[in-house]
């Protein structure tokens, strides 16, 4: 009695397998009132891209001509293409201080140190080479005999001896030089050497 159940289940469950099946894949043009309404006819159901309704089972096709749509502005790096990166613009280099002017010098502004007085230099004149070893001749215009090493000179007064030395005066113990190229008032004296300091 159970398999005779059993077994008049299984045949109900087929049947009404059978029937749902002939329901959902029924073809369109059927009975007036059977089948599932048209995809335009159901609120929210999306067209179809061909020009009938979507029937049972049936996969819509892709519409793979339709556009993606518009790109908002234009494509800027190419992925493919090598990226150069933009020159950097080169700063300026910051100016050179200015070096801060000594005192003294022409662009300082400040207190001027006074200007030092300047120092006379005093003018040594040489020393005198010669020996004088007596005078002779008349008194107005004596004559002097002088010695240098192997040398005897004899000269009156205004005589230039060697180029550099002149005879300014003439006296009875002493003679005066002068010197060539110095002021006048610059003289050196020598004495005239006594007759008994010749022997």
């Amino acid at each position: 009695m159970s398999a005779l159940s059993s077994r008049k289940a299984l045949l109900a469950l087929l049947g009404v397998l059978l029937v749902a099946l002939a329901y959902r894949y029924w073809p369109a043009g059927g009975a007036a009132g059977t089948g599932p309404a048209p995809a335009a006819a159901r609120p929210g159901a999306a067209a179809r891209p061909g020009d009938g309704p979507l029937l049972p089972g049936e996969i819509p096709p892709l519409a793979i001509g339709a556009g993606r749509g518009e790109v908002g502005g234009a494509v800027v790096r190419n992925v493919f293409a090598f990226h150069v990166p933009p020159t950097p613009t080169p700063r300026p280099l910051p100016p050179t201080p200015t070096p801060f002017p000594a005192p003294g010098s022409a662009e300082f502004v400040g207190p001027r140190l006074p200007t030092p007085t300047p120092t006379a230099t005093p003018i040594v004149p040489p020393a005198i080479p010669f020996r004088a070893l007596g005078i002779f001749g008349p008194r107005d215009r004596p004559i002097v005999t002088f010695e240098d090493g192997p040398r005897l000179i004899n000269a009156r007064e205004g005589d230039v001896l060697d180029g550099r030395f002149i005879l300014r005066r003439v006296g009875r113990e002493s003679v005066d030089f002068a010197f060539v190229g110095l002021p006048p008032e610059i003289t050196r004296r020598i004495p005239v050497l006594p007759p008994d300091a010749l022997r």
